[in-house]
C-alpha cells in the first residue's frame, strides 16, 4: 500500500516546493492543520494534487503544475457545505459556494475515506467546533493496515495477511468435541495400513517357498486364504473408517454451519447493508461444507496417505535398501512440483470462490425480484448481467481445472519412470541372483502402493487450496464484529412504560455525511406522536436508532430514562412491536406469521389481533382460514392484505411501544378507516409513534414532530402546527389540493 496521503499540523512532511506555493497563497506553514494528498487531476491524469486547510480557510492545487491557478483559497464562512462525490472509479471533493458545487481536488477510490474524514472535520471547523486529528489517523475500517487490501467487511479478518497454519490449526480445534472418535478412527487407519501390508508379503513367500521352489506346497491353500481373508478384513475396515470419518465430518459441518448462523444472527443490519445475501448463503452452505471434506481427507485421503508412505517405505528398506534408494529419485520431482502448483493456483482459488459466491449473489437478487424484472421487461438485462457473472465463474473453473488437468499427468509421467527404474535394476538384480523373484514381486507391489500414496498427495495440495479459500471465508464470518454489543453490565428489563428522549442525536450511515443532525425530541408515556418530513429527511432513521438496529453517533436514545446502549437488545426488541412499510411476511400459514413474535399464542388470540387490524374477514374468506399456506414474502395476499397481517402480528406481541412506519400507505381508504379505528383504541395505554405521508392520519397525535434535513424543526399538535404556518402547513396544504385533484378526475 501507498505512504499515507495525509499530514496533520506541522508541514515537515510536505516537500518543500508545496511549501513554498502554499506560502504564496498566504498560508503560513505553522497554521496548517492537515493536508492530503490526492492522485488525480480535473481531467483524471495520474497527477499529484494536494488539499490543505488551516482554522479558517481551505485550498487545492496540482503539485508539479505551479503556473496552473489553484482552487480556492476558499473562507471556510463562505462554504455553505462541504461533501465528497463519488463516480466510476473516482470522486471529487466538493466546496458548495452560492449554491453551486466546486470541484476542488480529485482522487481515486482507494483515497475516498481519508477525505470523507477531511468533509467532517470542515463542516466542525465551519461551525465553530474543534476539530478531531484522532478521528482523521484512525485505521480505515474497510483497508488491511499491513498489506492495504480492501477487506470483505468492517473490521473483518485480511484473507491476504490471515496465515494459512492458523486456519489449519483452528480447523483441527474443532475435532476437539470428538477426540474419543478420532482415535478410534485413527486405530481402524492403522490396522487398516498393517492389512494393506500383509498381501505382497505373502506373495512373496507364495513365489519363492511355493511356485518356485516347490517345498511347501501346503503353504499354498493357506497362503490363498490368507491373501483373500487381508483383502475381506481390508474391506470391513474400510467400512468402518469410511462410516466413521461421514460421522465425524458431519457433526463438525453441522455445529460450525451452526456458529455461521448463529454469528449472522447477531450481526448488525450495517453489516446486512454491506453483504449480499447470496455471499452470506454461500459462507453458510458451501464454504461449511468443505469442513466435511477435510475429515474425509484426513481419515482417507491426507493422513492415512502419510501413514502408508511411511510404513510403505520402512518395509522397502526392510526388504532390500540398496534397491529402495532408487523408489526416492522421483521424490524431488514431485515435492517441487507440488510447491509449484500449490503456489501458483492458490489465488485462482479465492477468484474461483469469489465468482460462484458473486453468481449465487446475481442469481438470488434476480429470482427475489423476479416480479420487478418481469413488470419492466428486464428479462434480457438480467440475463445479460447473469451471463457476466457466469463468464466470469466459467473462466476462473477453467484456469483452476486446466491447471489441474496439467499437473496431473506430469506427476502420472514422474511416477512412471520410478517404477520403470525399479523394473531395470530390479531386474538386474534377479539376473545376477542378488535378489530372488518373490522379492522383486513382493518389491514392486510395495511400489506401486508407494507411489500411489504420493501421487494422492499431489491432488491433496489442488483440494487444499479449495479448502483453505472456503475456510477463509468461514472464519471471516466467524471473526467479524458483529457491531453492535450489549453492554456487560446491562440490567434486565422486564417491563417499559413507554417514555422516549432523543438528546442531541447525531447520526449517518456514513459517519462523515450525518442524516440525524442535533436532534432532541421527547415523548411521554403512553402518547400517541408522529413523525413527518419529506422523503430522506430521516424520519425512519430515528426508529431505527430507537429500536438499536445502529448505535447513535454523537447523544443518547433513552426509554425510561435509561440509555438504550445499557439496555439488552433482547429485552428491548420485545417490547417494541414495528410495523414496517414494506411488511415481511414468510413462507408460512397465516397463523403463523401472525403469531411470529409470539409463537405460544393461541388460535383465539391470533384471531382477536387479526380482527384488531381488520384481518379476520378477508383470512375467513379463504378455503384454508389462517392455515393458508402463503408464498414467498407473502404471495398470494394484495399489499393492503399483507400489511394487516403485518399489524396483527405486531399487536399480538402487547408492545410497550408501538412503531408504525407508514403503516397505512398500501390499504384503501375503507381500510385504513377501520384500522385507524381499532388503532385508536389499541393505542391507548402505550406509546405509539407513527411515520406517514398521509397526514389525515395524525390530526388526532398528541404531537407531530416534522423533520427536515435531519433536523427537528417542528412540534406540536394539528392544530398548533397548522396555526404556526411553516413546513407542516405547507405540506398539508399539499395534500389537500392533491386530494381534491383526486377526486375531481374520479
Amino acid at each position: 500500500m501507498d505512504s499515507s496521503p495525509l499530514v496533520l499540523g506541522a508541514a515537515r512532511e510536505i516537500p518543500p516546493h508545496v511549501i513554498q506555493r502554499l506560502q504564496s497563497l498566504s498560508f503560513s506553514p505553522s497554521q496548517i492543520l492537515f493536508a492530503i494528498k490526492g492522485d488525480l487531476d480535473e481531467f483524471g491524469h495520474i497527477k499529484p494534487v494536494w488539499l490543505v486547510a488551516t482554522l479558517g480557510k481551505v485550498v487545492a492545487f496540482e503539485e508539479e503544475d505551479t503556473q496552473k491557478p489553484s482552487v480556492g483559497p476558499f473562507l471556510l464562512e463562505d462554504v455553505n457545505e462541504f461533501r465528497v462525490r463519488s463516480t466510476i472509479g473516482s470522486a471529487s471533493f466538493q466546496a458548495v459556494r452560492d449554491g453551486l458545487p466546486v470541484d476542488m481536488i480529485r482522487f481515486t477510490n482507494q483515497y475516498r475515506e481519508i477525505f470523507s474524514r477531511a468533509v467532517h472535520q470542515l463542516r466542525l471547523l465551519k461551525e465553530g467546533q474543534a476539530w478531531q486529528p484522532e478521528r482523521m489517523t484512525a485505521p480505515e475500517p474497510l483497508i488491511c493496515a499491513k498489506c492495504g487490501l480492501v477487506l470483505p467487511a468492517v473490521m473483518a479478518p485480511c484473507p491476504r495477511c490471515l496465515k494459512q497454519g492458523a486456519v489449519l490449526s483452528r480447523t483441527l480445534k474443532l475435532l476437539g468435541r470428538y477426540t474419543g472418535w478420532v482415535f478410534i478412527l485413527l486405530a481402524l487407519m492403522l490396522f487398516g495400513i498393517g492389512l494393506d501390508l500383509l498381501p505382497p508379503y505373502l506373495t512373496k513367500i507364495l513365489v519363492d517357498d511355493v511356485l518356485l521352489a516347490d517345498t511347501h506346497e501346503d503353504w499354498l491353500l493357506w497362503l490363498v486364504l490368507g491373501l483373500a481373508g487381508a483383502s475381506m478384513f481390508r474391506g470391513v475396515v474400510n467400512i468402518f473408517v469410511s462410516r466413521l470419518a461421514t460421522y465425524i465430518g458431519t457433526r463438525i459441518t453441522y455445529d460450525v454451519r451452526q456458529q455461521v448462523f448463529e454469528k449472522l444472527q447477531q450481526m448488525s443490519i450495517a453489516y446486512y447493508d454491506r453483504m449480499e445475501v447470496g455471499r452470506l448463503m454461500t459462507r453458510c452452505m458451501s464454504d461449511v461444507e468443505q469442513l466435511h471434506g477435510f475429515v474425509s481427507q484426513a481419515a482417507q485421503g491426507f493422513l492415512i496417505n502419510i501413514l502408508m508412505i511411511i510404513a510403505i517405505g520402512g518395509t522397502l528398506f526392510s526388504l532390500d535398501p540398496h534397491l529402495a534408494t532408487y523408489v526416492l529419485i522421483p521424490i524431488p520431482f514431485v515435492i517441487g512440483g507440488s510447491v509449484y502448483f500449490y503456489r501458483k493456483i492458490y489465488p485462482k482459488y479465492y477468484k474461483l470462490s469469489d465468482s460462484h459466491s458473486k453468481l449465487t449473489s446475481i442469481l438470488n437478487s434476480t429470482l427475489s425480484g423476479i416480479r420487478l424484472v418481469k413488470a419492466f421487461a428486464q428479462e434480457d438485462r438480467e440475463l445479460d448481467r447473469f451471463k457476466g457473472g457466469n463468464v466470469y465463474f466459467r473462466d476462473s473453473r477453467r484456469i483452476v481445472d486446466m491447471a489441474s488437468g496439467t499437473f496431473s499427468p506430469i506427476m502420472a509421467f514422474i511416477f512412471g519412470l520410478g517404477g520403470l527404474i525399479i523394473w531395470y535394476v530390479g531386474g538386474k538384480d534377479v539376473l545376477g541372483d542378488r535378489i530372488t523373484l518373490g522379492t522383486l514381486t513382493a518389491f514392486l507391489s510395495y511400489v506401486g502402493m508407494f507411489y500411489g500414496p504420493l501421487s494422492s498427495l499431489t491432488q491433496f495440495s489442488n483440494w487444499l487450496t479449495s479448502f483453505m479459500t472456503s475456510s477463509n471465508r468461514v472464519f471471516e464470518v466467524l471473526d467479524t464484529d458483529p457491531g453492535l454489543h450489549d453492554n456487560p453490565n446491562a440490567r434486565p428489563m422486564p417491563k417499559v412504560e413507554g417514555g422516549i428522549e432523543f438528546d442531541q442525536v447525531v447520526f449517518g450511515y456514513d459517519p462523515y455525511t450525518p442524516i440525524i443532525k442535533e436532534v432532541s425530541l421527547k415523548i411521554e408515556p403512553g402518547q400517541m406522536v408522529g413523525i413527518v418530513g419529506r422523503s430522506g429527511s430521516g424520519k425512519t432513521t430515528l426508529i431505527n436508532l430507537l429500536c438499536r438496529f445502529y448505535d447513535v453517533q454523537e447523544g443518547t436514545v433513552r426509554i425510561d430514562g435509561q440509555d438504550v446502549r445499557d439496555i439488552r437488545r433482547h429485552d428491548l426488541h420485545r417490547h417494541i412491536g414495528l410495523v414496517l412499510q414494506e411488511p415481511a411476511l414468510f413462507r408460512a400459514t397465516i397463523a403463523d406469521n401472525i403469531s411470529y413474535g409470539n409463537p405460544k399464542s393461541s388460535i383465539q388470540d391470533i384471531m382477536t389481533a387479526a380482527k384488531a387490524a381488520n384481518a379476520h374477514d378477508f383470512i375467513m374468506s379463504r378455503p384454508a382460514g389462517y392455515d393458508t399456506m402463503l408464498g414467498e414474502r407473502g404471495a398470494g395476499l394484495s399489499g393492503g392484505e399483507r400489511q394487516r397481517i403485518s399489524i396483527a402480528r405486531a399487536l399480538l406481541c402487547n408492545p410497550s411501544i408501538l412503531i408504525l412506519d407508514e403503516a397505512t400507505s398500501s390499504v384503501d381508504t375503507e381500510s385504513e378507516q377501520q384500522i385507524q379505528e381499532a388503532l385508536a383504541v389499541l393505542c391507548k395505554g402505550r406509546t405509539t409513534i407513527a411515520i406517514a405521508h398521509r397526514l389525515s392520519t395524525l390530526r388526532g397525535a398528541d404531537c407531530i414532530f416534522v423533520i427536515e434535513n435531519g433536523r427537528l424543526i417542528e412540534s406540536g399538535s394539528h392544530s398548533q402546527l397548522m396555526g404556526q404556518k411553516g413546513v407542516y402547513h405547507r405540506l398539508v396544504q399539499i395534500q389537500t389540493q392533491l386530494t381534491a385533484l383526486e377526486l375531481e378526475h374520479t
